[in-house]
């Protein structure tokens, strides 16, 4: 007597998903398995559609643990891949088991769908379940593979282009159209095809003004109108694209030997440059990093690259201001500290070399490094060790989608040779790897956990510091989700020091990404939920919030060229009183390059149709209760973080957006 099962087969619903090869099902379970059923119709398959069938077995298959699919082509017809969502099998006795799946069905493979509960390596508990392991962790080992791609900094996928990636990493049509990274097409659509000239300088800041529509973006309408001003200077080392570098001044550094009587302008009568430092009032950013490096030529032309130093006040009216810059690190006659009381383009200009190093480090450190290639780590690393029915697998891959395709777009088109960075930024060249290297040299685990670099920084109290604020509400909010996820898998602390795979997991992390470099501190195995429950907080928010804040404002603070200079291309300057307002035109980006800049950050801030945004779940990938309740907790306290900065936003004159959770990607994926 033959035993029918109810089998609905999901197809994703995007462009391209559906197939009309010919796809085969058969069920195994604990006692036997099934012979291979077609699923007859040929046009059945289409996107976002499902099809239920009937599969008979002679017999009872017991408990179903896998379900296989099976793809033929037709006969002269090209292959035509298919996106597989879930599979539902419902028994004779009405138990219903689900397979999320959520992968390519390619050419003529096979795919293997693990029933859906989440579970370690000590709960595979048949010889047909431990088979399944291993075979699942073999080949996602052969598929997703490390390549240097230059020593001393991350390893990355080994893939030239996209197209090498496996189709499970690859995006989906819909996201590779938007993603089109084309800089001359959207130089032209900026409209700025007159700039393409290489080498032709600017002949005023009006000109520059006049050849993008700045009203239909307002916060880049904002920095046109007030970026001269030295409390939005400040402001920008705050909320700007790149609030992480500036920490509290606990002494002045020897290199850099501000006096009283230098700051007393801005300080005023009644106080000291010491008695700020005391009240923790005194501010420093530093970049140093960039000492020595050598600065790119573009096209044969010399450009220029330094290391400033910037002291910036807390003022009693909570505004954050500059008091006083270094452009170079060595003091001495020839590098005077320039002072908001020197002349007006002096000042100016010395503002320009610190948003000028700036713009480096926001491009190369705080948003390429620590977020693209450090997601980028954590997704190969979970792709190689964790299987589909791990729960870390399940909870952190819609954080890890589609950034091992972002990234390898990213190391062809902006960081190639002869790419964007080559072609417009002082650090292109040689200079980039050197930035990245030192920096990675530099990172340490508590350096991408918020709360300590905060502290570390020691900027609890600075005012009006809204990334640190939004940032921290969406980390506890992330921090608790993570901890409710990990407390439903891990009963005590036992549990994790057990768990090999995720300390396999850790392991390949900081010897591959973090390349077995011990002062960073990275964890290669944990013995508590805690520390578990931080680390895995720590990996959301790096691919979450951390980019969401670098990411999204590139344009809203770049497009106006002056206030965010890709390059240089005149030297320092080495004594007072002789900048002229025609020396900052001559020293800025010309035009081409400034077309090029700006034709690249309005691409990389443009966000997908098919974006998934923070808290999102597209894919199921959880199937019992439990892990579901978690995330509708998780998407209520998302909720409520957006109404409390919302509300703060109301009496803003610029509203801090960045980390509001429905403006934030689950991934790197842009």
């Amino acid at each position: 007597m033959s035993v029918n099962y109810q089998v609905t087969l999901a197809t994703g619903d995007f462009v391209k998903a559906g197939t009309v090869d010919k796809v085969y099902v058969s069920l195994v379970g604990s006692l036997d398995r099934s012979e291979k059923f077609k699923v007859w119709a040929l046009f059945n398959l289409r996107h976002g559609s499902t099809i239920t069938i009937t599969v008979k077995s002679k017999s009872d298959l017991g408990e179903i643990l896998l379900v296989k699919l099976y793809k033929d082509t037709h006969f002269l017809l090209p292959e035509d891949s298919w996106y597989c969502e879930c599979v539902t099998v419902k028994a004779p006795d009405d138990r219903v088991y689900n397979f999320p799946c959520y992968s390519w069905l390619v050419d003529e493979n096979t795919l293997d769908i693990i029933e859906g509960t989440a579970r370690r390596r000590h709960e595979y508990q048949s010889a047909i379940l431990e088979q399944h392991w291993i075979k699942e962790i073999q080949s996602r080992q052969e598929a997703y593979q490390w390549t240097t791609y230059t020593a001393g900094i991350p390893k990355s996928i080994k893939a030239e282009s996209g197209s090498d990636l496996p189709k499970d990493a690859q995006f989906t049509l819909g996201r590779k159209v938007n993603f089109v990274f084309n800089v001359d097409s959207a130089i032209f659509d900026l409209g700025l095809n007159p700039l393409k000239v290489p080498g032709i300088l600017w002949n005023t800041l009006g000109e520059v003004r006049n050849n993008l529509d700045f009203s239909k973006v307002p916060v880049a309408a904002y920095v046109l109108k007030h970026w001269k001003e030295d409390t939005f200077f400040g402001y920008q080392y705050m909320n700007g694209s790149n609030p992480q570098l500036i920490k509290q001044c606990g002494c002045i550094p020897a290199k850099f030997p501000v006096t009283d009587e230098m700051v007393s302008f801005s300080l005023g009568p009644s106080t000291s440059l010491q008695q700020e430092i005391q009240k923790g009032n005194i501010y420093i950013v530093d970049y140093e990093i960039l000492q020595g490096i050598p600065a790119h030529s573009i096209r044969g032309d010399q450009q220029y690259l330094e290391a400033p130093m910037c002291l910036l006040y807390s003022t009693p009216e909570n505004k954050l201001i500059p008091i006083a810059i270094q452009i170079k690190q060595e003091p001495g006659a020839q590098n005077p500290i320039f002072l908001p009381s020197d002349s007006k383009y002096d000042w100016r200009l010395a503002k320009m070399w610190a948003r000028h190093a700036d713009t480096q480090i926001h491009q190369l450190v705080s948003h390429l490094l620590e977020t693209h290639l450090f997601a980028e780590i954590f997704c190969i690393a979970t792709l190689r060790k964790l299987p589909n029915a791990h729960p870390i697998f399940k909870l952190l891959m819609p954080h890890l989608k589609f950034t091992l395709n972002i990234n390898t777009a990213a190391r062809q088109l902006l960081i190639s040779e002869g790419g964007v960075f080559d072609q417009a930024f002082s650090t292109g060249g040689i200079a980039k790897i050197e930035i990245l290297k030192r920096a990675l040299e530099k990172t340490t685990y508590s350096s991408l956990c918020l709360p300590e670099d905060l502290a570390y920084r020691c900027v609890e109290k600075l005012p009006r510091y809204y990334y640190r604020d939004d940032g921290l509400r969406i980390w506890f909010a992330i921090n608790r989700f993570v901890e409710s996820i990990v407390d439903v898998y891990y009963k005590d602390d036992a549990t994790v020091l057990a768990d090999s795979e995720i300390h396999e997991w850790a392991t390949e992390i900081f010897t591959e990404g973090f390349l077995a470099r011990q002062s960073s501190g990275f964890p290669t195995k944990f013995c508590t939920r805690a520390e578990l429950t931080k680390y895995l907080t720590m990996v959301i928010f790096t691919c979450s919030g951390r980019h969401g804040a670098v990411n999204s404002g590139q344009y809203d603070w770049g497009s106006w060229m002056p206030n965010n200079p890709a390059t240089m291309q005149r030297p320092a300057p080495t004594e007072k009183g002789k900048v002229t307002k025609s020396d900052i035109i001559c020293t800025l980006p010309g035009k081409s390059t400034t077309a090029i800049v700006v034709a690249t950050i309005y691409l990389l801030s443009k966000t997908s149709p098919d974006s998934a945004i923070l808290g999102k779940y597209v894919e199921e990938r959880f199937t019992e209760a439990a892990p579901k309740e978690c995330i509708e907790a998780f998407q209520k306290n998302l909720q409520q973080v957006t109404l409390e900065i919302e509300k703060r936003n109301e009496g803003l004159d610029l509203k801090y957006e960045y980390l509001l959770p429905n403006l934030i990607e689950n991934s790197v994926a842009i």
